[in-house]
């Protein structure tokens, strides 16, 4: 839907402000029965789409995204509306730029209409709601953004993913959702920081309605920004560069501690087959030792509680599982697995055993991405991609032509 959008900007045949107003009317219905809106200024984003229509009267479109309208994660800047990080005693910050992916997005054109709440429920921002089932939860920690997204209320938005951020809340919500290779994106401008010492796990990534168009959203993103050190100039290749014809795909396989329910096992089976019909080979399952990341994953968050000893052991734990699960993919191109065990569960804190299937791709750094399965009168599924550390393309080609098959 993106796409079309951009096209329809492009030739003229809506206006910038005519798609701001439309997308602010469908975002707020969305809020309605999700409460996804963190903050939203209306009156800024039609003034920013009228200069849009000005400039294009003058001279046509500003940029490849001229006048799309988009949402924002709290964690990641906008200059002038408030980014808190959740946190209560933040609630009055400002920054004074935009992040750099915000930036990156308004030089091409876009627009942002709101920034979208954290977590599943929070006192800074209350509960946040499932948009298919409101009495579920959407994920988090980008609660907001994926029942903004998933909910059709916004075309696509920016977050983050530290443990599975993005890819969880876009399973539960509906919504396509990539992670991108640890270092493809700068993180200039999340709030709290971060950086490649600080959370290496850490990436700002997009949510969109569809897989092409996180394609057509990540060049836009990717790429040094000076700022940034974590981030060296790798050139990003063209998803449509990327075939399937002998395409190395394998199964995660399954562990006892995290086990799926049937219908997501299925779609993950389903998956593979319709990329072996297409022309790519299955190999052998990997086993990606779940229980190694969560045992790794629970250190790291304890580590201020570490002693220094504990934290060279853990540092170098994480070391060696990256260096191992590297020689245990070096025959496979394309990881298949579920994003979450089942469907959204009934509104609840999230719990350790939901991020069960995307702490590898975190500790790894591997790009990973949500497939979104949305399925009439039930609740959405996802099925987690996971490519080689800078393959973030042949991710994302494979994505795109699930999608297509399982839209019929």
């Amino acid at each position: 839907m993106l796409i079309e959008w951009r096209d329809r900007l492009a030739s003229g045949d809506v206006s910038a402000r005519e798609a701001v107003d439309e997308w602010l009317h469908r975002l707020e219905t969305v809020n309605q029965r999700t409460n996804c809106i963190a903050c939203c200024d209306a009156e800024r984003a039609l003034a920013a789409a009228a200069a849009l229509d000005d400039t294009y009267a003058c001279g046509g479109v500003v940029g490849p995204l001229h006048g799309v309208p988009f949402t924002v994660k709290d964690w990641i800047d906008v200059e002038g509306l408030p980014c808190t990080g959740g946190f209560v005693d933040a609630r009055d910050r400002r920054p004074a730029a935009d992040a750099t992916v915000v930036r990156r997005l308004r030089t091409a054109g876009a627009v942002v209409l709101a920034k979208t709440a954290v977590q599943v429920e929070s006192e800074l921002f209350g509960a946040v709601r499932n948009p298919h089932r409101p009495q579920h939860s959407p994920g988090a920690s980008s609660s907001g953004e994926a029942a903004a997204v998933g909910g059709r209320g916004s075309l696509f938005g920016l977050a983050s993913d530290s443990g599975g951020s993005i890819r969880v809340p876009a399973a539960w919500c509906g919504a396509a959702g990539l992670k991108p290779t640890a270092g493809l994106v700068p993180v200039t401008g999340h709030f709290p920081r971060v950086g490649d010492r600080g959370d290496g796990r850490t990436q700002i990534g997009p949510l969109a309605m569809s897989v092409p168009d996180l394609a057509f959203l990540l060049p836009l993103l990717a790429g040094p920004d000076d700022i940034d050190p974590g981030v060296p100039p790798i050139t990003l290749e063209e998803s449509s560069d990327a075939g399937l014809i002998g395409l190395r795909v394998a199964r995660a396989a399954s562990v006892d501690d995290w086990r799926c329910d049937d219908e997501v096992g299925e779609a993950v089976d389903a998956a593979v087959t319709a990329f072996v019909d297409r022309g790519a080979t299955q190999v052998d399952d990997i086993d990606l030792r779940l229980s190694d990341c969560f045992d790794i994953t629970q250190r790291y968050w304890d580590r201020s509680r570490l002693s220094g000893a504990e934290a060279d052991r853990q540092l170098r734990d994480w070391d060696h599982y990256r260096w191992s699960m590297a020689r245990a993919r070096r025959d496979i191109d394309v990881i298949v697995m579920p994003t979450t065990a089942g469907c959204a569960p009934l509104h609840r804190p999230m719990e350790t055993a939901d991020y069960g299937f995307t702490l590898p791709a975190s500790l790894t750094g591997w790009p990973a991405l949500n497939v979104p399965l949305r399925r009439d009168g039930q609740l959405p599924l996802g099925v987690q991609l996971v490519a080689r550390s800078w393959q973030d393309h042949v991710a994302l080609a494979a994505g795109a032509l699930l999608e297509h098959v399982w839209a019929g």
